[in-house]
């Protein structure tokens, strides 16, 4: 299986892969203007085929969020979702000047935290910090 990863990924496939594993799809437009600002996005293809994206979002600061880690269910466990996270993980180490610093946050689905800690993230809460929240506003 050879494994393409990319820096772009389609509205409909974005969506494909997000009601794949279950989630909500976005708008069109919300879907394209997320896409477009991302920071970093890498989508990964088999046979032209996307089966997998992951996101960086940044302030261009000094604060970081990994978003829509997705890999579909039957190519899971193949070391994809890894790689897009490393891949995240070295463009913010490539980009990052001398001194500075990128606080990185992510929301893990529940039972797959286990994932994140290999690349140093911790739960919350802990003794350091509360707990992630989250809110979904509609109109």
């Amino acid at each position: 299986m050879d494994i393409v990863y990319e820096d772009k990924i389609s509205v409909s496939d974005y969506n494909s892969l997000r009601a794949a594993v279950g989630w909500s799809t976005i708008s069109e437009a919300q879907a394209q203007t997320g896409i477009n600002n991302s920071a970093y996005l890498v989508a990964a293809y088999v046979s032209g085929k996307a089966i997998g994206i992951a996101r960086l979002i940044t302030d261009g600061g000094y604060i970081g969020f990994i978003a829509d880690v997705i890999v579909l269910p039957e190519y899971q466990r193949k070391n994809i979702g890894s790689t897009m996270i490393s891949m995240i993980i070295e463009y913010i180490h490539t980009n990052l000047n001398v001194g500075d610093s990128l606080y990185v946050g992510l929301m893990a689905v529940k039972g797959k935290e286990g994932f994140y800690k290999r690349f140093g993230f911790e739960e919350r809460p802990n003794d350091n910090v509360g707990a992630g929240m989250t809110l979904w506003i509609s109109k």
